[in-house]
């Protein structure tokens, strides 16, 4: 799948939410993957980005307590003035909140987009 998009040109942009519908002003930094040409999403300045990958959608066992560790590892990052941008395909996810996450990615997590990412060492370690 992954091939045929490339071989035609179909990438990945990010569109924010929109929770008013347009009637009010609004930015919650909420962004969906989807295939058109305008990327409402785009590389914010500012103190050092950290990229916390959701665990994926509900399931019964141990889904929850690995959501509650990742919220605290946010609110870690938040704290030594990291800017923290999540992705889940979780919509429910305590890594949605405005308060623990910057900017938030919704769309599922798989191989296709695991392979759009540029991995880097971080110029300093927060532990």
């Amino acid at each position: 799948m992954a091939d045929l998009r490339e071989e035609n040109q179909l990438h990945r942009v990010y569109k924010e939410v929109d929770p008013s519908a347009g009637e009010f002003d609004e930015y919650p930094h909420r962004f969906y993957a989807t295939f058109e040409t305008e990327n409402e999403s785009d590389a914010t300045a500012g103190p050092p980005r950290a990229l916390i990958v959701g665990d994926g959608p509900r399931k019964l066992g141990n889904s929850t307590a690995t959501d509650y560790v990742l919220a605290m590892i946010a609110r870690e990052l938040k704290h030594h003035q990291y800017q923290v941008v999540s992705h889940s395909n979780n919509p429910n996810s305590l890594l949605m909140t405005q308060w623990l996450s910057d900017k938030v990615y919704l769309e599922p997590v798989n191989r296709s987009w695991g392979g759009q990412l540029s991995w880097s060492a971080p110029r300093r370690r927060w532990w």
